[in-house]
């Protein structure tokens, strides 16, 4: 998944959830922004290592907590780097690193952006996602309201 995908997707999420936007877009993007940059300096065999872990979403929280000081901000970056992982399941994730050893840390060699289905499919709904939000924002509310109103309904 690329850019449009991975924020379209999460922002809806995170609204959904009544969590920071930006909280939950600086989470999913930081996996992909600490990886390739470790790569690119040479600190790491692959472009998804140590940020493209489980162990890695719960730090990004206490992280942004450090900093923020902020339940709801924290929350929404921790789960912003977990969807991050969710959103890139089609493809190689370290999910257990470093407790396990991955073999394709010895294949990667650079950056390779295939346009496979998936991703040009969760690119378009990302965007569209994105443009909803802001060209329909009031509508979304509602919606979002609406929606958690009939699980509540269900739920009891």
């Amino acid at each position: 998944m690329l850019l449009l995908g991975h924020i379209g997707l999460t922002a809806f999420v995170s609204s959904m959830l009544y969590l920071p936007i930006l909280g939950g877009v600086i989470g999913v993007l930081i996996p992909d922004i600490i990886d390739k940059g470790l790569f690119v300096l040479g600190y790491s065999p692959c472009g998804r290592f140590l940020a493209h872990s489980v162990f890695f979403f719960p730090l990004a929280g206490i992280v942004a907590y450090a900093i923020t000081r902020n339940k709801k901000f924290a929350i929404a970056v921790a789960l912003g780097a977990l969807l991050h992982l969710v959103e890139d399941m089609h493809d190689n994730v370290p999910f257990l690193f470093p407790m396990k050893y991955y073999t394709f840390f010895d294949t990667c060699e650079e950056f390779k952006v295939s346009f496979t289905p998936y991703v040009i499919t969760t690119e378009i709904i990302g965007g569209l996602i994105l443009v909803s939000m802001s060209a329909f924002n009031s509508k979304f509310v509602k919606l979002r309201k609406l929606i958690w109103m009939k699980i509540f309904r269900i739920v009891g």
